[in-house]
């Protein structure tokens, strides 16, 4: 995609009140509606909702096509084509984690194994560690980050978008009962093509500066999503989910989404206006 077009896609999804690569993927057969959020499980996520579609093709005798790739539109996972009117009857879900490795992990995936660093939000700068990368975006217009950097709740619209649950990566049995409530074929299957190790590795790249910097970088994602923002608790999950603009403790009765049929997956008109807006781009007119 050329630059000016990018450009002009970026002024159109600020005058609509979007974020424009904001990732929609959608099962053709069964009631989901994913918003992407990198560095979050999605790889796994993508894969599970590939296979899961699948499953049922083959239950009902319907051929179908399927790419390998998790992050590939197909006949199982669709990025294109998703109407207003195909979203009354499903459910709108993400994913998210804790700050402090979800920074580490967007760092040593899209920047520590590079030689030449092309992100325009690090302006060709000589970072040399992780430390030099955080200053690079604290120094950046958090919204114009690419959205392995970005804060989740950015990549997310939340709250302008109202999702009926957002689970959390540090607690993915939450996730899994979810989707096997949808469909009794669902089984998660971890798909890490390049595992980053993230978690193991908090101690070898995190300074006091470091803490500082994803703490005021990413201040709303630790307060919307229930985080603490010590860097000890990073393996505690907040809760089971968000439910609409509620955590669910842990220990506490998920609501029953199939309960929730035939309310609509993103009652708002943000997540409408973004569905506007992947329109405008599969007509080709942005």
């Amino acid at each position: 995609m050329s630059n000016a077009r990018r450009r002009l896609r970026g002024v159109i999804a600020d005058l609509m009140g979007v974020a424009g690569d904001q990732k929609v993927m959608w099962t053709p057969g069964l009631p989901i509606v994913y918003i992407g959020n990198p560095k979050c499980g999605s790889s796994t996520i993508k894969h599970s909702l590939k296979q899961m579609q699948a499953a049922e093709y083959i239950r009902a005798g319907i051929a179908f096509k399927r790419s390998e790739g998790p992050h590939e539109g197909d006949g199982c996972l669709k990025s294109r084509g998703l109407r207003r009117s195909a979203c009354r009857h499903r459910f709108l879900f993400s994913c998210v984690r804790n700050p402090f490795t979800r920074a580490l992990s967007g760092y040593l995936d899209k920047v520590a194994p590079r030689k030449r660093i092309l992100y325009p939000e690090l302006r060709n700068r000589n970072v040399e560690n992780f430390e030099q990368h955080l200053l690079a975006l604290a120094d950046f217009r958090l919204k114009r980050l690419n959205s392995h950097f970005r804060p989740q709740h950015i990549n997310l619209d939340f709250p302008n978008i109202n999702y009926d649950v957002i689970f959390y990566l540090e607690n993915l049995s939450a996730l899994s009962d979810f989707l096997t409530g949808i469909s009794p074929e669902f089984t998660l299957e971890t798909f890490v093509p390049r595992p980053r190790s993230a978690n193991s590795k908090l101690r070898d790249h995190y300074t006091n500066r470091a803490v500082k910097l994803v703490q005021e970088i990413y201040a709303q994602d630790f307060s919307l999503f229930g985080y603490s923002d010590n860097l000890d608790d990073v393996g505690v999950s907040p809760g089971e989910c968000i439910v609409g603009d509620r955590i669910v403790a842990d220990g506490e009765e998920v609501p029953d989404m199939a309960s929730r049929h035939p309310a609509r997956a993103a009652p708002c008109r943000a997540f409408e206006a973004t569905l506007r807006y992947h329109r405008l781009m599969d007509m080709r007119i942005i």
